[in-house]
C-alpha cells in the first residue's frame, strides 16, 4: 500500500511535466524579478555558463560503483546571482563545455536546459564557492551573488514515467498478494 500511495503522491507533484511536458520559463522569472519556482520543472536558456565544478559517481551503500556520473556546472544568470546545473547526458556535458570555451574566448555562448529546480547540497555548495574563488568571481564583494539553485536536468519524462509505474505495479502486486493470502487462495 506504501509504494502505491508514494507513487500516487509524487506522480500528482509530478504530472504536468510528466503528461504534457509543461515548464516554467526560467528566464521569464529572472527577468521579471519573480520568486524562483522551487520543486517545479523549468527550462532556462544560459548565456554565461562559467564552468564545471564537480562530478558525481554512483554508488550503492557508498561501496558498489554505479556507472553513472553526473557533472555539476556554474551558470551565471542575468540578474547577477550564480546557480547551478547537474547534467548526466553525454550530449549535453559536451554542449556546456563549447559554450564555456566559447564563452571565455568571447563569442556568444548559449546553452538551454530543462529539469526540476531544487536545492543543492551544503556539499557541492562548498565546492561551488571553492570553484568561483579560483576562477576569479569574489561573491562577497560584488554584486554577484551564490545562491542554492540547482537545475536537475537528470530526470527526463520518461524515466519519471518509468520509476512511478514501477513503484505503482509493485505496491499493487503487493496488495493483491495480502488480499489473496487474507482470503486464503493460492496465487
Amino acid at each position: 500500500i506504501f509504494l502505491s500511495g508514494l507513487a500516487v503522491v509524487i506522480l500528482v507533484h509530478d504530472a504536468e511535466y510528466i503528461f504534457t511536458g509543461k515548464t516554467v520559463n526560467l528566464n521569464e522569472v529572472i527577468e521579471n524579478g519573480g520568486e524562483m519556482p522551487r520543486d517545479k520543472y523549468v527550462t532556462y536558456t544560459c548565456n554565461y555558463p562559467l564552468g564545471n565544478y564537480a562530478e558525481t559517481k554512483q554508488t550503492i551503500s557508498g561501496v558498489i560503483p554505479l556507472p553513472f556520473k553526473t557533472q555539476q556546472y556554474a551558470l551565471l544568470c542575468e540578474n547577477g546571482i550564480i546557480m547551478s546545473a547537474e547534467v548526466s547526458k553525454k550530449a549535453k556535458i559536451e554542449e556546456l563545455n563549447e559554450a564555456i570555451d566559447d564563452m571565455y574566448n568571447g563569442e556568444a555562448a548559449s546553452v538551454t536546459l530543462t529539469g526540476c529546480l531544487i536545492t543543492n547540497n551544503p556539499e557541492m555548495n562548498g565546492y561551488l564557492s571553492e570553484f568561483l574563488t579560483a576562477v576569479g568571481i569574489d561573491t562577497e564583494s560584488s554584486d554577484i551573488q551564490q545562491t542554492y539553485y540547482l537545475i536537475d536536468t537528470t530526470k527526463t519524462r520518461l524515466s519519471l514515467i518509468l520509476a512511478y509505474t514501477f513503484l505503482l505495479v509493485i505496491g499493487l502486486f503487493v496488495i493483491i498478494v495480502d488480499i489473496k493470502k487474507y482470503r486464503g487462495a493460492s496465487f
